[in-house]
């Protein structure tokens, strides 16, 4: 099976990431094999992360698959969008 990695990357000062992060953590929580990285921009890692990453809006929810970039949203998107994508990412081989 497939590994797939849930990227939310957040600062305190956006209000938007609170609701980013529970998004996320909601679609883990009904999806046991996905798993969730919570990226703070707030110190010298995360934001390395990010710059590497080439993120520069934030809330930004990047899904990850077997360690290769798969889809991207940048800003909140709505739940069922990324469910979706989620669903989709699993159902397809690697």
């Amino acid at each position: 099976m497939a590994e797939l990695v849930l990227c939310v990357f957040t600062h305190p000062a956006c209000p938007r990431c609170p609701a980013a992060v529970e998004m996320a953590w909601r679609l883990s929580e009904e999806f046991r094999d996905m798993k969730l990285k919570t990226v703070k921009l707030e110190n010298k890692e995360g934001l390395s992360f990010a710059q590497k990453l080439h993120v520069k809006t934030i809330p930004t929810m990047i899904f990850f698959k077997n360690g290769k970039e798969e889809k991207r949203f940048v800003g909140l998107p709505k739940p069922e969008e990324l469910k979706a994508e989620f669903v989709r990412l699993s159902d397809t081989e690697t």
